[in-house]
């Protein structure tokens, strides 16, 4: 059994260590976070790298800080318990009320490290790219906010509903005019309505957020299974590669 994790904190480079509330059917050893934690292994360099912002995505959305609600107004965190779900038994998030095309759901938060391999959990299944060229990923599995519980739409629907997305949101800055600066993260929005309109109602209340993990992840996830001889999870992800 992992020790108990205190959950529930906001950490952040200008702000100090305040109480947050959970949300219904927060995983107990999981420390839920209102934003990213650093490995020390991430540098100043790096850290300020990710407020610079680029012609190649000067088109990103920007999220500003009022949109940002910790716990999230947009999901709720649901144990599944239909048994033909993929994830019976474990977490979904679900839309708290309807979410209309390409709007922003939630940010997908976590503790960012280096992509080296000594600062890098192998094992973590929640493990992702944030920025390729500063060699920083996401993670997860320790700690993080409800998008951690956001499942993949094999084996659930025809396909996903909402996928992940670079981004621009407002965070504190004491070093900013406003107090306030832009910082590149990776969020969790909802799909547009498509050309033809097919998804032009968005999410509707009570339904789960699926989004697409994607080959990468189910090829990994498969030579994980195939190591650790888990036929179950071998399975799962042999099928989402077929599908």
């Amino acid at each position: 059994m992992p020790s108990k994790i205190k959950p529930a904190v906001l950490v952040t480079e200008e702000q100090p260590l305040e109480e947050q509330k959970l949300p219904q059917n927060w995983p107990e050893g999981i420390t839920y976070l209102t934003d990213h934690t650093y490995s020390d292994a991430v540098t100043t360099e790096q850290k300020t790298a990710l407020s610079r912002t680029l012609s190649d995505d000067a088109t990103w959305i920007q999220v500003r800080a009022s949109e940002i609600e910790s716990p999230s107004k947009n999901v709720e965190i649901k144990v599944i318990t239909d048994e033909k779900h993929p994830a019976c038994g474990q977490r979904g998030i679900f839309a708290a009320h309807s979410l209309i095309p390409d709007s922003f759901i939630l940010l997908y938060l976590g503790h960012v490290h280096t992509n080296a391999l000594s600062d890098t959990d192998s094992k973590s299944d929640y493990d992702l790219n944030l920025d390729g060229e500063l060699g920083l990923s996401v993670d997860g599995v320790n700690s993080g906010n409800e998008s951690r519980h956001a499942n993949d739409y094999r084996g659930i629907s025809e396909r996903p509903n909402a996928e992940f997305r670079d981004c621009y949101v407002q965070v504190p800055s004491a070093r900013r005019a406003g107090g306030m600066k832009w910082e590149r993260r990776v969020a969790i929005f909802v799909l547009s309505a498509g050309n033809a309109g097919k998804r032009k109602a968005g999410i509707k209340a009570g339904e789960e957020i699926l989004v697409n993990y994607g080959k990468s992840y189910w090829e990994a996830r498969k030579r994980i299974a195939s190591f650790r001889h888990d036929e179950a999870m071998l399975k799962i992800a042999s099928l989402a590669l077929e599908g």
